[in-house]
C-alpha cells in the first residue's frame, strides 16, 4: 500500500508508477553482488543538441530504422538543411541510442563503424560508458530488468515519453569486468554473423542478376570470386 508522501517524493500520482512488479524487480537488482547503481552515475548520457550543416551530408537514424531484436536497418542519407528538425544528436561508434518513447522501448541499438558520427532523432537518448561497455549496457536495457523500468519511467497522456531525469534514474548491475567481456564477445560475433550473411545475400542477389543477363558460367565464376574475397570455400 503506497501512502501520498509517495506520490510527493516521486513527483508522479499515477497508479501506473507504483505498480507492484517494479518494486520486485528494483529488490532483485539491488541484491547484485557486485553492487549497483543509478543510470546517471554509471553511463554518460549525451543529450547536447547538434546543429548540422546545411550543406554537408549525414546520415542520419530515426526510430523506424531499429528493429525489434536491436538491428538498424537502414538510414536517410541527406544534406543538413534536408533533414528533419528531431535530426539533433550525434552519435559515435559504440553508442548505444535508447528510444524514449513508450510505444517504442525496445528500440535501442548500438553504433557500429559504418554509422560513426552520424545523427539520430531527439527521440533517442544516447549513452556511452567507461563503467559498463556499450554491448552489456544494450543487453541489459533490453533485458526484462531494463524494459520493465523503462515503462515505469514513462508518462504523458496522448504519447508517453521517458523523462531524461527518470532515465537516469535506472538501477544497472555493476556487471564484473570477466561478464561484461564474454558478452562484449559474443555481440561483437553477432554483428559480424548479421555482416556476413548480408554480405552473403547481396553476392546470391547479384550472381541471379548475372546469370539472367549474361550466363550462368559466368555467374558462378562471379560468385566463386566474391566468396574468395572473403576467405570462404
Amino acid at each position: 500500500m503506497k501512502k501520498y508522501s509517495d506520490t510527493q517524493s516521486a513527483l508522479r500520482i499515477d497508479a501506473e508508477y507504483f505498480q507492484p512488479m517494479y518494486e520486485e524487480i528494483i529488490k532483485e537488482l539491488v541484491k547484485y553482488k557486485n553492487g549497483y547503481g543509478s543510470l546517471g552515475d554509471l553511463v554518460k548520457i549525451k543529450d547536447r543538441n547538434f546543429i548540422p550543416k546545411d550543406e554537408v551530408s549525414y546520415k542520419y537514424i530515426e526510430l523506424a530504422n531499429i528493429s525489434v531484436n536491436g538491428n538498424i536497418t537502414g538510414f536517410t542519407e541527406a544534406l543538413g538543411n534536408e533533414l528533419p528538425t528531431r535530426a539533433r544528436r550525434k552519435i559515435n561508434r559504440d553508442d548505444v541510442i535508447v528510444s524514449s518513447i513508450g510505444g517504442s522501448l525496445s528500440s535501442i541499438a548500438l553504433i557500429t563503424e559504418l554509422l560513426d558520427n552520424a545523427l539520430c532523432s531527439t527521440g533517442f537518448y544516447v549513452v556511452n560508458s567507461e563503467n559498463i561497455n556499450s554491448e552489456t549496457s544494450l543487453v541489459f536495457l533490453k533485458s526484462k530488468a531494463g524494459q520493465l523500468q523503462l515503462k515505469k519511467g514513462c508518462s504523458g497522456t496522448i504519447l508517453t515519453a521517458i523523462s531524461k531525469d527518470e532515465f537516469a534514474k535506472l538501477i544497472i548491475p555493476k556487471i564484473a569486468d570477466k561478464i561484461q567481456n564474454e558478452i562484449k564477445i559474443k555481440i561483437t560475433e553477432m554483428y559480424k554473423a548479421k555482416t556476413l550473411s548480408n554480405e552473403l545475400l547481396n553476392i546470391a542477389k547479384r550472381g541471379v542478376e548475372i546469370a539472367i543477363e549474361k550466363d550462368e558460367k559466368q555467374a558462378q565464376n562471379w560468385i566463386n570470386s566474391e566468396m574468395k574475397k572473403l576467405n570462404i570455400k
